[in-house]
Formats: structure tokens, sequence, C-alpha cells
């Protein structure tokens, strides 16, 4: 494009894969546009250029048609129809986002949309497959078969909705829209470059700035982390009786201004998290015998669903005696004037490193709820001649943290708390446990969490309820193992988080089944409550999986003391910690299986050494066909390994071979044997020998796209703007902000501004699409882009003379890094009308 004098221009490119659906209430509601409708699409959508199998498209559906509060209007559109093509077995997840949720994301129940999936084989209605009709916002199908699939989304009550459809995995680093809405307005964490010896935030820079005039106080998190806040001279900018979101715009800004001061490291967010909810005869056998508790015919089935019970279950071999697990949680229940009576026994607040509360300082009362006594139950619960219930590792000392108030809390208690356990660099734990968290990746909780398992500490959580393949913190963090739930049967729970980011899974209740031993207690999953009579209660989530797991590597630690997380990994990856799974395969609905207790205290681990992958999994496309792969030793430093092979499963299309260095791989696709537009899913194969003569074996996932017809690429008509940059930062409209509208052409935008008129200065220039037509783009669930990368827009000298070309690129996936200083108002940058356009 070539530019004259006063004109700045640019290509907006669009990520592979992505399309939109073509009934938009932009498409209905505005005219001129090539899309432009007078009703909404019958039939399907696509019938001759089906979905590739990498899609990610973004659509609206609504069952109703009415107005938003700013006189906008949304169309009634209450199906959407759909091709894809899918390879059998391939998941289709969609994620809805209620239009007519407020500006910091809250919303009525009734205005989240009532909906459901149906996915049918192109001429085979017998082997169609339907989700629930209700009003969850994450839903998903798989495909019956290879080929054209046709996906009806339908809604029949509730508000309108955009949502993001993906027939594959989210990368390790991307999040759907803009997600960081869920943080504490006025306050930050940051972790600084240099700190004087009274521990007062300091700049490192010639003539050492103080931060004094940035935040109004300061605690201290460990380590060289502080939780900040925003002096008051911020907030008395605002007017009164400001919106929360705009108190979190402000918060924005002043966090990119943290960011630019010499001597932090980096400033983000106080991220909110949340809570993620036998064969022994009584008669002779001890009393204090773990499956002779009062109620352990409530508990039965999940504790002989990952072998711990029976003459040779887990418990005849350890009970975690001389270990210690932390729970980060609510707390614990106080009852008659000390700790809940199944969990009193485990517990020594009086011992140094006994306990801790990161949210006021006092003992870890669960004051508001039972979570954190149920958690703690299931993980460590005393076994005792009286007792009712019992937990996994009985013998452990347990260790409660409060860093949840109620069922929620900030990553800067949950930092605090970690940090207190780790106890530079003397553990006050052996195990932490995490029954909560978010889908916002806060890099300095994922930074103290490495330190906790390089001070030797094993990192448990849960990988959340949303039922979805988007990844959850702290569980996707590489430092952590993440646990997923299933019911009695071994099935996963249809709360339950999966994805290529799982590593495994344990009982956490749910999909109706009736699980005790007598067939009366419902799916639920039984451990110490806070109040009843006996004082005992069952729960379901994925919270009640992951101490299963805590339980079993204290039982771990008791059997091999020096046991740390890359040997923990090595042995899951190779299908020694869990059922059924000698050739180390992966799955995504339950990762590397369900955990086996009786397994992982069998084997004498000292001595122990394995090859690790540098790549836990591949995941390749048109931008990346080739990646190198390394494999390296862990564990005992003398073992040797031979025969060492590393396969492509027998597939044509995925290409292995040496590479230069010991152990080093290179793995690329073959084109010529892959057909454009069709979702491939394989594994490689390792296996080795080591010095012992014992043969190894796993697989390392591999999923690969080519798409077809790129110029097929769209992502709806988009609003692009130059926008004044303090505007921006607050989400308000500025009189000297520009916009133009403009559709997809062969797979990509083309934008061009008059700058001769406009008022110099420093501007945003951004773009992204409104589907909903509620005033608002770039929100969750629409498409975005900013320059020049999205997530971190900078500003662009805007003069009247001036002469340049830009590249841009838009997806309605965001980059995780996106949520540490970026500025994008909560729910969206708004848009000009129509008569304030160029």
């Amino acid at each position: 494009m070539d530019n004259q004098p006063g004109t700045l221009s640019g290509t907006i490119e669009i990520s592979s894969g992505t399309r939109v659906d073509r009934d938009t209430a932009l498409d209905l509601e505005i005219g001129g546009l090539d899309s432009s409708l007078s009703s909404p699409i019958e039939g399907v959508q696509n019938p001759s250029a089906p979905f590739p199998g990498n899609v990610i498209a973004g659509g609206y559906v609504s069952a109703y048609s009415g107005s938003y509060d700013a006189e906008l209007d949304y169309p009634k559109d209450d199906r959407d129809t759909l091709r894809l093509q899918l390879s059998e077995g391939q998941r289709v997840s969609v994620n809805f986002f209620p239009a007519l949720a407020d500006s910091s994301g809250e919303f009525e129940t009734e205005d989240a949309p009532q909906t459901k999936l149906t996915l049918t084989p192109v001429g085979n209605e017998a082997n169609k497959v339907s989700s629930a009709e209700d009003r969850e916002l994450n839903k998903s199908v798989q495909a019956p078969q290879n080929g054209e699939h046709d996906l009806v989304i339908r809604t029949t009550d509730g508000g309108p909705a955009r949502y993001v459809l993906r027939s594959t995995s989210l990368s390790g680093n991307e999040t759907l829209g803009q997600a960081s809405a869920d943080f504490e307005p006025g306050e930050a964490i940051i972790t600084r470059e240099a700190v004087e010896s009274g521990g007062a935030i300091r700049a490192q820079a010639s003539g050492s700035v103080e931060l004094a005039d940035q935040v109004a106080s300061q605690k201290g998190l460990g380590g060289n982390q502080f939780q900040v806040t925003m002096p008051i001279e911020r907030e008395a900018i605002l007017p009164a009786g400001a919106s929360n979101s705009r108190r979190k715009a402000q918060t924005l800004e002043w966090i990119r201004e943290l960011n630019d001061t010499p001597g932090v490291a980096s400033a983000v967010p106080n991220h909110r998290v949340r809570a993620t909810q036998s064969t022994i005869d009584c008669a002779t056998a001890e009393p204090d015998h773990p499956e002779c508790q009062d109620q352990f015919g409530l508990q039965a089935w999940h504790y002989n669903l990952i072998n711990t019970t029976g003459d040779s279950g887990a418990w005849s071999k350890a009970a975690g005696t001389n270990t210690r697990i932390a729970v980060l949680d609510t707390g614990v229940a106080w009852m008659d004037g000390d700790w809940h009576p199944d969990l009193a026994p485990n517990i020594n607040c009086g011992e140094p490193g006994g306990c801790f509360d990161a949210v006021d300082g006092s003992l870890p009362i669960d004051e508001d709820g039972s979570h954190g006594t149920h958690v703690s139950g299931l993980a460590a619960a005393a076994a005792t001649d009286d007792g009712d219930v019992t937990g996994v590792a009985h013998d452990a000392k347990l260790v409660p943290v409060r860093v949840l108030g109620g069922d929620e809390g900030t990553v800067a208690d949950v930092i605090e708390g970690v940090r207190w356990v780790i106890n530079n660099g003397n553990p006050h734990a052996d195990v932490i446990n995490l029954s909560l968290g978010s889908q916002t990746q806060n890099p300095t909780l994922g930074d103290v969490l490495a330190e906790a398992t390089a001070a030797g500490i094993l990192v448990v959580a849960a990988s959340g309820n949303a039922g979805d393949d988007r990844q959850f913190f702290p569980a996707a963090f590489p430092s952590v193992l993440a646990v997923g739930a299933v019911d009695c049967e071994g099935n996963r729970s249809s709360f339950s988080n999966f994805g290529n980011w799982l590593d495994l899974v344990a009982p956490g209740g749910g999909n109706a089944r009736a699980c005790d031993s007598n067939g009366e207690a419902d799916d639920s999953v039984f451990s110490s409550f806070p109040s009843g009579d006996p004082p005992v209660g069952g729960l379901e989530g994925t919270s009640m999986a992951a101490p299963h797991v805590a339980g079993v590597l204290g039982l771990m630690r008791e059997v091999n003391p020096g046991v740390e997380m890359p040997i923990i990994r090595a042995l899951l990856r190779e299908g020694r910690l869990t059922q059924n799974n000698d050739a180390g395969t992966f799955d995504q609905e339950l990762g590397r299986g369900i955990i086996d207790a009786n397994a992982s205290v069998t084997e004498d681990l000292s001595g122990f050494a394995a090859l690790a992958p540098s790549l836990e999994r591949l995941r390749l496309d048109d931008d990346r066909q080739t990646v190198d792969l390394s494999l390296d030793a862990v564990g005992n430093d003398s073992a040797t390994f031979n025969e060492v092979t590393v396969t492509n499963g027998k597939q044509p299309w995925l290409v292995v071979e040496p590479a230069d260095g010991e152990r080093n791989f290179r793995v690329s696709l073959d084109t010529e044997e892959m057909d454009e537009g069709q979702f491939f899913r394989s594994a490689i194969n390792v296996s080795y020998r080591v010095d012992n003569g014992e043969t190894r074996e796993y697989q390392i996932p591999v999923t690969a796209t080519l798409e077809a017809n790129e110029s097929d690429r769209n992502a709806g008509a988009h609003f692009v703007q130059l926008v004044p940059v303090d505007a921006a930062n607050d989400g308000s409209v500025s009189e000297n902000t520009v916009q133009t509208l403009v559709e997809a052409r062969n797979g990509q935008y083309r934008f061009k501004f008059d700058t001769s008129e406009m008022e110099p200065g420093e501007y945003l220039l951004i773009a992204g699409s409104d589907l909903d037509n509620d005033g608002a783009f770039c929100g969750a669930g629409e498409a975005c882009a900013e320059f020049p990368v999205t997530g971190q827009p900078r500003p662009i000298e805007i003069t009247r003379n001036m002469s340049r070309s830009v590249e841009l690129e838009t997806a309605f996936t965001r980059p995780f890094d996106s949520q540490g200083g970026g500025v994008v108002p909560v729910g969206g940058y708004p848009r000009l009308n129509q008569d304030e356009m160029e």
C-alpha cells in the first residue's frame, strides 16, 4: 500500500484457521457491509467450504432480540449451523461469553444463554452426538468418525452471547479474548531488581530513585516480590462513584508505568483465584486402621479406585509418616476449642512451621466455608480408633496455610503462602496442595512455584471445574502437577478441565454415579466437614481430586524421602504412577491416567534415572512445521542409556530424524502426506534401555494441521482505531479518536488513515470485531489486534506529514503475557458510532 504524506496505512493479517459466523449481530444490524444481512442464515452456512481441522471461529447467538443500555440493538439468531472437517475422536469446544455482562464481566444467571450443541456426520444422521442443553458456558462434543460434520449451535433462552468455536486446544501461551478482568483494583505485584537492607523497594539506577511517589503501601511477599497499592492521588483522578471497570483501567495504566520504572523487573495485576471444588476385616484389624473409621464406607469408592486399600494396597506399605503436606486453602475448621477432630492429631501450630495465615496473620481457621477442611481431610486426616474419616497420607503432618478468605482470594496471598512454605530453602512441607486457581496466568505466581520445586517441594494443583480444555493456573505451570477429576467408574467428571496440559487424574466425583459400597451415597467425594453429626460431608470437584495426589506424594516421600519433581514426572510419563499405562500413553481426557497409590510406593527409587524430553507435547501447523527435540538425563548421574530410539508411530506425515548432538532429534511434517484442512493426531514413541538392562518407553502426543484455503480466513468486520493513549488507558472515547471499518479480502484486512488534519501526538493503533454489536471490540470472545504486538500495545507518534505502513495480526485468541501490564480496558475498547467514523 503506497503512502502519500499525511497517511498511516497497514495490513492486518488473520491467524491460521480463523473463521467467522456469517450472521453475527453486526451483520444483521449494520447496513452497508458486504456481509450485511436482513435475516439469519437458514441451514448450513458454509456447505462448500468446511472449516479446517485447526479452526478457531467467532460467532453470535441469541434466543431473542432486544437493546443494550447503549441503545444499540441485538437481533434474534437462535441457531448457527457450521460445517467442519474433523477426525474421529477430535473434540470441538464452544465457549460462550454473555453479551449482557457488565464491564467487570459479571452477569445475571438468566442472561447466560441456554445452549445445546449437536454434531452430525454429513450423510450419517444416526451417528450424531449432542451436549446437554443448559446454561453452562463451556461445552464440547467429539467427532464420531472421520470426515465432514455439521455442528448446530442452538440457544433457547437467555441473553445474547458471543462464542468462540475451537477444534484444537489452545497453545500454552494463549487465552480467549481479554482475560485480565478478575483482579484487585488499585493493587499490583512487583518483582524488583534491587532492595535496600531496610526492605523498601528502590530502583536500581544512578541516583537510586525511590518508588514512594508511585505506591501508597507495600507488603513483602518474600524474595524480591512485593504487594503494592496505588496512591490515593491516582484514585482522586477518577470521578466520585467511578465504575469498577474505570478503576481497573486506571490500575492497568499505573501498572504500565511501574513496568517502565528503572529497578522494577516486572509489575502485574494482583489477580484473583478461587477454590475449585475395602477388604479389611475391622473385627480383627487395629482400631486405628484407616479402613475402620466410622464413615469409611462413604470414602471407600475413591480410596479403592486409587489402590490404597486391601492387604496389598498402598496403606499396607506407607502412611505418610515423617512427611508434611501443606494445604494452601481456606484454612481448617475450629470446633469446640480445637481443630476438626479428624485433623487435629496431625496439626501442630505450636511448632515452627506448623501453620500460617497469609490473609490476616492469625490462626488458619476455616471460618467462612468447608473447602479447606474438606481438602485437608482428603490429603491427611488422621486414622484414629474413634475417627470418622481418613486421609490418603493419614500419618503425615498436616500444615494448613490460609490463603483464601471464603472461597476466593488473591495471587499475592498465595505467593506469600508459598514463600512461607519454601522458608528460604528449608521447606516447612514436602508437598503443597493448591485446590484453587483461575484461567489467568500470573507470571509472578509461576516464578514462586518454580522456586518451590527447586527447593524440593512437590506441588499439586486442581485442573479447574469449567469442563473445558483451556489452561487453568496454577495447575498448568510446568513446575506443577495438573490433576483432573474422574468418577467412581474412572470416567472424566463432566466438570473437569482437560487437554494436552493435563498430567493425571484422581477421584473428584460427579456424573451422577452411586458410588458407595451400599449403592446409597451420591456421586460425591467424602471427607471432613466443619459441621454435622458426624462432621463429614461430600463435595465434588477437581479440588477433591488434587489432594488425593498430594496424599500419594506424601506416601512416596515416606518410602523414597529424596524423590523430587523431575523423577516424579519421569515416572508419570512412563506410566509407573498411573493405572494400566505400561506404554506411557497420553489421553486428552485423563492425561497419563488415574493415580495408582500402590504402584507409587512399591518401587525403591534410589539410583533411578530416566530420559526426559525437552517438549512434553508437540503441536505442528503451517507456521511451525519443524521442531527440535532432545532427551535429557534426570536422576542418577552415573546411569548410562543405550538403544535410544525415537520413532513416528508409523505415521507417514510425521518425520523423525537424528539431529546434531547426543540424543537430539528433529521432528517435521511431510506435507506431501497430508490433506489440507484435516486434523492429524498421533504420538512419538520414545524407547531406551537403562544400564541395568531395563527397557523403558513412553509417548509424546503430537497434533498437526495444514490449513486449506488461506484466503478464506476471516474474523468478521473490524473496527480500526487510532486512539490517544490517555483515552485508551481509561476506556473513554476521545474527540481525537479516529476510526474506520474494514472487511476481510483474500484472508487479510487493509486500512488507511489520513493524518493530515489529526491532532499530533501519541496514539494506540487497535482493531477488532464487535460480533454482538454491543459497542465494544477486543473484549473476551472477540477478535483483536494491537500494534506492534497483540497484548503489548505501544504508542505510534502521529504527525500531519507522516507516511508510514505497518502490519498487525488479529485472532480470537490473545497471548497470556498480555495480562501483565497491558492497557486494554475491561470489556474491550469502545467503538465510535457510524456517523463519527472517517
